[in-house]
């Protein structure tokens, strides 16, 4: 039985498949999102958090991109902090503690109430090509539907296995099956495959955990949302649990973390279950995230600490079950079990779920273009842990990537590409579809080379005049960011003007324990004075204009690190041009003669779609990047 026929499909409502879905749709194609299970849209499997350093500026390029993550998270939020504020603004990293429960709430009233998105509870068991390059699928039930363009975001649920000890039981999270059929249908299609392995700690009652014995973690005084735009999603939607004003963007920030540590003792109890560890006796077979490591590996690892650091964090406002964040585990549970009664607070603690490894089918995301269109199935695209990475803003990141592309291919108009030094999402991008990886990718700032230019602050700076290019902003949100930047225009040209009387120069200075002024000075030039307080720079400096606290941040980030970016421009201005230049999809690189042999083969293997990404071609050399840049220009 044919259902229905769409522009673009989406397999999958994790938080890949939310942002693909809802940008395509946003894009103005006919769009439908496939999921096994309709209640299960936008649950957070794993940790109830969103952001953190790295992770929070992905966040944040979603939101200037028009995408939904930071205002479920914001709508969702029960704590907010920004990490890293001891060190400078490039590296900071806003983070907020949410009720997973209401996230998933929120994030599906949203999706339902998007007029014209299909919602279809199914899964899908297989896909085939028509001769006109569209994709038949054909659903478990047996029916089918046709779509231009079909967008994987499947997460851990391919051919998916979940181990507890010598426990094993077919599935992707704890009672939802595993997608066995659609795994089969891709290596069909032969899309390379490769087992990767996450896991998940256990759940405590929170009645039954002593918190005296545990150091409180509170969220910020002042705290950051993660959107700057309205947090209104959908009329009618309801804001209960939502403090103060929409227009004002206030947050809750009421509910607190708490902070414990494993000991000898623990230590101990965990290595006497090895023997029974599916990871060490091999019965596991994918490679887990290196930087998010189940607490086994931890011991196993670095033998000679004598403790780990775990945060106890709430699953939901009224707390509910508590989740132990560094505490991931797939050891027998009554070796799990005696090892969480050795730890402070947690003696006499009752599990309500028990920890547990996922391993899963995930694809070689070097078969995908920046883009994530797969290169030998055009019209296909994959997004989010199915292509090997881990994390929720990893995953949405990638999937409202795929859906724009997705949604730009069927109306004709060129890909949407983000380069290294346009976002984190840029970075990523590239990452992924050049390195071949073994394990789970996660988010760092280190692998950003342009991080100074990549701050949570200047998102919009960065991204908003390409979203509004592409129709992903809305008039008002376009309208209130022009505001915005005329108003930091403005207050720019008045600092570089106006001067501070020495008393008036003094308050900000002695904010950062600076030397004192004793004459009167440009505002500007107390503003490039590392360590003051900007808020308070503002509020002295300029009192009558409404800046908002990031554009406060984002202006006094952008004369600190004024050396460091005329350093840098050049190199951008560089890499820039080198991304502007596109190459033929069609394009034989065997033709192209003068250039090594071995770089002829990589190239042909890649398709890469810009000069730049060429350039980041594992094997290719510097030299024949030059080569055949001069190739393109003198070429008939």
């Amino acid at each position: 039985m044919l259902v229905a026929e769409f522009d673009v499909v989406v397999v999958g409502g994790g938080h890949a498949g939310i942002e693909a879905a809802h940008a395509a749709w946003k894009l103005g194609v006919k769009t439908a999102m496939l999921t096994m299970d309709v209640n299960a849209i936008g649950r957070m499997s794993c940790n109830p958090a969103v952001g953190g350093v790295a992770k929070g500026q992905i966040v944040r390029d979603i939101d200037a991109l028009g995408g939904l993550m930071g205002l479920l998270t914001d709508k969702a939020g029960i704590q907010f902090r920004m990490l890293n504020m001891s060190k400078g603004p490039a590296v900071w990293g806003p983070r907020a503690q949410c009720d997973m429960k209401y996230y998933s709430e929120v994030a599906r009233d949203t999706i339902l109430s998007l007029d014209g998105l299909s919602v279809i509870q199914g899964e899908l068991a297989a896909f085939d090509r028509m001769v006109d390059g569209r994709l038949e699928l054909t659903l478990l039930d047996g029916s089918r539907c046709i779509t231009r363009a079909l967008v994987i975001a499947s997460g851990t649920f391919l051919a998916s296995k979940m181990f507890t000890g010598l426990e094993t039981s077919i599935g992707g999270r704890v009672g939802e099956p595993s997608a066995d059929k659609l795994s089969e249908c891709l290596a069909r299609e032969h899309i390379a495959l490769r087992r990767l392995k996450t896991g998940t700690p256990s759940r405590l009652d929170p009645d039954s955990i002593d918190f005296n014995e545990c150091d409180v973690q509170h969220g910020d005084a002042s705290p950051w949302p993660m959107s700057d735009r309205h947090l209104k999603l959908a009329d009618g939607m309801p804001d209960d649990r939502f403090w103060g004003d929409t227009a004002a963007h206030f947050v809750r920030n009421d509910c607190v973390c708490w902070i414990t540590r494993t000991n000898i003792k623990t230590h101990d109890i965990l290595r006497s279950g090895f023997k029974d560890s599916p990871m060490f006796s091999g019965r596991i077979h994918g490679k887990g995230p290196r930087y998010c490591p189940s607490i086994e590996d931890k011991i196993n690892r670095f033998g000679d600490r004598d403790g780990h650091q775990l945060f106890l964090e709430p699953e939901q406002a009224d707390i509910g079950r508590v989740y132990i964040n560094g505490f991931s585990s797939s050891l027998p549970a009554d070796i799990q079990l005696a090892a969480i009664h050795t730890i402070p607070g947690l003696t006499r603690a009752r599990v309500l779920q028990i920890g547990y490894a996922v391993e899963y089918d995930s694809v070689d995301a070097t078969q995908l273009y920046p883009t994530f269109e797969c290169k030998n199935v055009p019209g296909l695209y994959f997004a989010g842990q199915v292509c090997g990475t881990s994390g929720y803003e990893e995953a949405a990141g990638q999937g409202l990537l795929a859906g724009i592309n997705a949604a730009l291919k069927i109306k004709g108009e060129a890909p949407f590409i983000l380069g290294r030094s346009d976002s984190y999402l840029g970075v990523m991008a590239d990452d992924l579809s050049n390195i071949l990886l073994d394990e789970p990718y996660r988010m760092f700032t280190s692998r950003a080379e342009y991080r100074l230019f990549l701050r949570s602050d200047n998102a919009e700076m960065r991204l908003k005049e390409r979203a509004r290019e592409i129709g992903m902003i809305s008039d008002e949100d376009y309208a209130d960011w022009k505001r915005r930047r005329e108003l930091m225009d403005e207050a720019r040209k008045r600092l570089a003007e106006e001067s501070a009387l020495p008393e008036q120069a003094n308050v900000v200075l002695e904010s950062g324990g600076q030397a004192l002024a004793s004459e009167r000075t440009r505002w500007i030039n107390v503003l490039r004075r590392p360590g003051i307080d900007p808020e308070l720079f503002f509020r002295t400096a300029l009192p009558d204009m409404p800046l908002t606290r990031r554009d406060q941040w984002f202006l006094y980030a952008e004369e600190i690190y004024a050396g460091f970016f005329d350093r840098q421009a050049r190199e951008i201005d560089d890499q820039k041009k080198m991304e502007s230049v596109r190459l033929p999809e069609d394009l034989d690189y065997m033709q192209v003669t003068a250039i090594s042999i071995e770089s002829r083969q990589r190239l042909n293997s890649h398709r890469p779609l810009t000069l730049g990404q060429a350039s980041r071609v594992p094997g290719v050399r510097p030299a024949d990047i030059t080569v055949l840049a001069h190739w393109l220009e003198n070429r008939p």
